[in-house]
């Protein structure tokens, strides 16, 4: 008879490569709550485990994982992750998504990358948006955005979002079509500025649900007139 295969070791796994990791085994698999952590570890990556790894697995044995998390309220960063940025974009487009990445996660910091005027922000492209002025840029709620979108109650604020990746994205030329249906288009009145996406890395990306992606409007001075966001839905 064949031995009982053994728990691998997830620890520090996306949750889209658990469940290739899981997948030739007869296990039942559990997500709980997530781990609240700082720069210790990566949003969205797995900090606990049951069975621990290299424990024996009866047939549909129940494996139970955390994944780790920053809460905002507690802890915003800014982290600087190892290995460096992620994506296709290096070089200075991806310094300048690093320092909006930083501001996101410290609006005390000021902005200085953003137009001196008012700035617009906005689900897609217009879904519900709002003109953050330059005395309102530090702080959170002048970005929120209050709106049912892609089967989430709001508010929503792209700050959040980008803050909550822990320095995790992967950077992209344009605009990242939103998961799930491939939308594009630009809010009115900023087409034909400049664009960069800061996106959820693929490997963190099990299910369109998982995916979100923050559109930067540049202008000629590459600064930052614009701010869209974007949500994968079921």
């Amino acid at each position: 008879m064949a031995p009982a295969p053994v728990m691998p070791d997830l620890a520090g796994l996306p949750a889209a490569a658990v469940g290739e990791r899981l997948a030739d085994l007869d296990v039942a698999l559990t997500v709980d709550l997530p781990v609240p952590v700082r720069c210790e570890a990566r949003p969205g990556t797995v900090v606990r485990q049951r069975p621990s790894a290299g424990a024996r697995l009866d047939p549909g044995a129940e494996v139970e994982i955390r994944m780790a998390a920053l809460d905002l309220e507690a802890f915003r960063g800014p982290c600087e992750p190892a290995g460096g940025d992620l994506g296709p974009v290096r070089g200075p487009d991806a310094a300048l998504a690093r320092a909006f990445y930083r501001f996101a996660a410290d609006p005390s910091s000021g902005g200085a990358l953003l137009a001196a005027a008012d700035v617009w922000t906005g689900i897609e492209d217009g879904v519900a948006a709002t003109v953050v002025p330059r005395s309102r840029r530090t702080d959170l709620a002048g970005w929120r955005l209050d709106a049912l979108y892609a089967e989430r109650g709001g508010p929503f604020n792209p700050l959040d979002v980008l803050a909550a990746s822990g320095g995790y994205y992967e950077v992209h030329e344009g605009i990242a079509p939103t998961c799930g249906f491939g939308g594009s288009a630009a809010p009115p009145g900023l087409a034909h500025l400049r664009a960069l996406s800061l996106t959820a890395p693929a490997d963190t990306t099990a299910a369109c649900m998982d995916w979100w992606g923050v559109t930067l409007f540049l202008d000629r001075a590459d600064r930052v007139r614009g701010v869209a966001l974007r949500l994968g839905a079921p």
